[in-house]
């Protein structure tokens, strides 16, 4: 059947008739129903203050939030509800209400039935014809849900920025465009200077004979936006190089856009060093033994060696043959930093006895002439 106009006419007008007929209880019951389904669903409950009486009244809502009965004329009631650590914070609140400041505090209330509740007061003042508080009006919002969850998400960030920062020498990041947000563990690590770290410099405190292949790998993750990891050895602000593991991973949206490159840098070695050494091994406890042993594992001859810890492979042939006690200290710490950044770890797990790691992933077949 199809619609006739004037009859829907005739229907709305009708109805618009019926309702100014109607009497004015029924509206009036009919927004107490709303009223007490949004502080059900709310969650909130209506309050009200009169500054110069005192006199506190609160709506069934407030009464269920907080156990307290609805005939409550006292804002001390809700007082001896506040946790005693907020104590001094609601004080503060009954003091700017009286003032005639608006309030937006949040504190926790200990309920009747001992329950622990978070809670937000919000309120404004109602000035008299002689510009004084008389009255304030306001809600009371139960927040604990939403203060449970802020705790979980900041216990979780504590929780990762803890677990970065035990296993991690650099953390860095990068915008999807490939601008490098400032990195101050980066620039204390290798000595650079921020505007070097942002400029793309950090391939230049690289190994000369890593920077080609580390670069390499990273302009490949980056046009693919795939993670990206390499191993090199990296320049300290001291001068020393360590084998380091580098790794970052693409952060995307929700349309898998790029929203955020991450990255790590491992220090290798020392990572090595905390796991199974627990104290420094001393640099005479390091036998001839145990340099041939280092040289075996690397696949390195005495000129390999004496190439990269730029020494004579007389010194090399001197320290296996004697233990390094007629070479200058020097010289044996050359050799021995020459060992570790090629990958070799010297352990000592008993007082007395020193041993070796060998990191198969930081080795190399030979050292390039002249490092």
């Amino acid at each position: 059947m199809r619609d006739d106009p004037l009859l829907s006419a005739r229907v709305i007008r009708s109805g618009l008739s019926l309702s100014r007929e109607d009497s004015r209880q029924p509206v009036q019951a009919s927004h107490a129903q709303v009223l007490r389904l949004l502080e059900e669903l709310a969650q909130i409950g209506l309050w009200s203050f009169d500054v110069r009486s005192g006199a506190f009244t609160i709506s069934d809502g407030i009464a269920r939030l907080t156990g307290l009965s609805p005939q409550t004329t006292r804002m001390d009631a809700l007082r001896d509800l506040v946790h005693p650590e907020d104590g001094e914070v609601f004080e503060e609140v009954a003091a700017a209400l009286r003032t005639g400041i608006p309030v937006d505090r949040g504190f926790r209330i200990v309920r009747l039935d001992r329950t622990v509740r978070w809670v937000e007061f919000k309120g404004n003042v109602v000035l008299g014809p002689d510009a004084c508080p008389v009255r304030a009006d306001g809600i009371l919002l139960d927040v604990t849900g939403r203060h449970e969850t802020t705790q979980a998400v900041l216990r979780n960030q504590a929780r990762y920025e803890g677990l970065v920062q035990a296993i991690a020498a650099v953390v860095w990041l990068m915008t999807p465009d490939g601008v490098r947000r400032p990195s101050p563990s980066w620039c204390a690590l290798t000595g650079q200077t921020p505007e070097e770290w942002h400029a793309g410099g950090w391939v230049s405190a690289i190994h000369p004979d890593d920077r080609q292949r580390a670069a390499q790998a990273w302009a490949t993750a980056f046009g693919r936006s795939e993670p990206y990891e390499a191993n090199y050895r990296l320049r300290r602000a001291d001068g020393n190089y360590r084998w380091v593991s580098s790794r970052a991973v693409p952060v995307r949206n929700p349309d898998r856009s790029v929203r955020e490159w991450i990255g790590l840098v491992i220090d290798m070695t020392s990572t090595a060093s905390v796991m199974t050494q627990p104290d420094d091994v001393a640099l005479t406890d390091v036998s001839g033994a145990l340099i041939r042993s280092a040289r075996a594992m690397l696949n390195w001859s005495i000129p390999d060696l004496a190439a990269a810890a730029e020494v004579s492979g007389s010194s090399i042939k001197r320290f296996e043959e004697s233990g390094g006690a007629a070479l200058r200290p020097r010289t044996r710490a050359a050799i021995r930093q020459a060992l570790e950044a090629a990958g070799i770890t010297f352990v000592a797990r008993l007082s007395g006895e020193v041993g070796l790691v060998h990191r198969p992933s930081a080795t190399r077949s030979a050292p390039p002439a002249g490092v």
